[in-house]
């Protein structure tokens, strides 16, 4: 995961930048507003989030290295909010 919060913020900015600079707008303004979101408390973090989850459900959009990055930021946000790491769904039937 991330050794610093700097190394963690850090590649969130890196990943709006890169979906910046390839035509992705739209998705590097939904993350840049789920970081601002951040307040020190749990709701801010839940606020990311919904954030990283919208950009990540556009997937399909994304390069390899930016799915990679956003759910490796994915991991570490669902961490903060909910204290467990984040499983894969399975079934169970």
């Amino acid at each position: 995961m991330y050794k610093s919060n700097e190394e963690f913020f850090q590649s969130v900015y890196d990943l709006a930048g890169s979906l910046k600079r390839n035509g992705h707008d739209r998705e590097a303004e939904v993350l840049n507003n789920g970081i601002a979101a951040l307040n020190g408390l749990t709701d801010g973090w839940a606020l990311l989030l919904d954030a990283v989850r919208e950009v990540e459900n556009n997937a399909d959009v994304l390069t390899d290295s930016e799915k990679e990055a956003i759910s490796t930021i994915h991991d570490a946000v669902y961490q903060a909010v909910y204290r467990r790491k984040r499983k894969g769904w399975w079934r169970f039937w």
